[in-house]
């Protein structure tokens, strides 16, 4: 048998300090791209561009796919990645366009990526 006695006013008064995040009320837009770089680029690195230049809205980048076929070019791979975008609105397929594009061009530019269709 245990017993046990808390001072409720206290515990109140007490901010957690456990990772309690409240729930946004504007729901999240996912979104999946796929990009066709050199072998030699480590997929760490595309996540961290990627995230960079999400900012905020960015909020999840998972690696879900690693393609490699002659078909892509001899030291190519294709990576795919699941985005999820959140804003403190409800974003538009206008706004994840131009969140996605922002990414596809840093991408094109610093690590020489094409998005694979």
């Amino acid at each position: 048998m245990i017993v046990a006695e808390f001072d409720l006013e206290k515990l109140r008064t007490l901010s957690p300090s456990f990772g309690i995040k409240p729930v946004s009320e504007f729901p999240p837009m996912y979104e999946d791209i796929a990009v066709i770089l050199d072998e030699s680029v480590a997929a760490s690195a595309v996540e961290a561009l990627i995230r960079q230049t999400g900012g905020k809205t960015v909020t999840d980048v998972r690696l879900f796919d690693v393609y490699r076929d002659e078909k892509i070019g001899a030291g190519k791979k294709s990576l795919a990645y699941s985005l999820t975008y959140q804003a403190e609105k409800t974003l538009t397929d206008a706004d994840a366009a131009a969140i996605r594009n922002k990414i596809v061009k840093r991408l094109e530019h610093t690590v020489g990526a094409k998005l694979r269709s």
